[in-house]
């Protein structure tokens, strides 16, 4: 999931005493490449080598750029230079900040790369603690930037789509959509079937041509409600029909590993009872 552009870290001192270059922010804004190198999101500066939880990849850095900030320090402004990044954030990164944890940013600068002698991003570690002052809360769980609802005030504006969050409920998010919809055709038939009025406050008339042209949105309501329904009931019968098939399949590998284990070897043979050395049944004195 692409997120909207958040502050980073910006220039200056930072709580723990270093200090942060602004020149090192424009290099990193100016140079950041991820076919060149793609900086990956982290927990606490913490990289895994199985790719297994906690210390996973939990995103990339798409882009980034600066930006003057306004940081408050005891009721004095001081303007600094942002630095500020787009990411391509995973499903686990959208838990936890979802669980209110790891929701500050803290970058992660080499001031050479490649020899250059310019300062690049190296990854970005999600943290409770940044070191840089103004850094922005990290949010995952919204909307896309920019992304715009369905049922907006402005006409341009209704057929964008933005990221809803799951509740793990089909007849809900259909019944979202439906409203959301029907919201979108009573603004565009208000808008495009409304008297105009006059100065003098009656309305005016419109020309024969102009209605003939007008789109009767409300016409095609009950069309679009009736699609939404369909694909509201289609799509919760698709979850049942994927979660029947995964407890079957469960069912199936388990009596598989009930049979395999209750089951001997073919060419087993029971070892023989010892006699003892003539032949004597052995007694053993407990």
């Amino acid at each position: 999931m692409k997120t909207k552009k958040f502050l980073l870290a910006t220039a200056g001192s930072t709580v723990d005493g270093r200090a942060i270059d602004e020149t090192m922010l424009t290099e990193m804004a100016d140079g950041y490449d991820p076919k060149t190198y793609g900086a990956r999101l982290n927990i606490e500066h913490i990289r895994g080598i199985s790719g297994q939880s906690p210390f996973r990849a939990y995103g990339d850095v798409l882009e980034l750029s600066v930006d003057d900030v306004d940081v408050n320090f005891h009721g004095e402004t001081e303007k600094r230079k942002g630095l500020y990044g787009v990411f391509d954030v995973t499903d686990e990164a959208k838990e936890l900040n979802g669980a209110s944890q790891k929701v500050y940013p803290s970058i992660e600068i080499e001031p050479n790369f490649a020899g250059k002698g310019k300062a690049y991003l190296m990854g970005v570690a999600l943290t409770d603690s940044p070191a840089s002052v103004a850094t922005e809360r990290l949010a995952f769980n919204r909307s896309l930037p920019g992304a715009l609802t369905l049922g907006a005030d402005k006409p341009e504006q209704a057929f964008a789509i933005e990221f809803a969050e799951d509740d793990g409920t089909a007849s809900q998010a259909g019944d979202s959509f439906l409203g959301k919809l029907g919201s979108m055709l009573d603004g565009f038939a208000t808008k495009l079937g409304g008297a105009t009025a006059s100065k003098d406050g009656k309305p005016e008339a419109k020309p024969e041509d102009a209605a003939a042209a007008a789109l009767d949105f409300s016409a095609l309501r009950p069309l679009f409600e009736d699609m939404g329904r369909n694909f509201a009931t289609q799509f919760g019968a698709l979850q049942t029909q994927i979660a029947e098939q995964g407890d079957s399949f469960a069912v199936r590998v388990k009596a598989i590993e009930d049979r395999f284990e209750t089951t001997p070897v073919t060419n087993y043979t029971a070892r023989p009872a010892a006699a003892g050395a003539h032949g004597n049944t052995a007694k053993t004195d407990c």
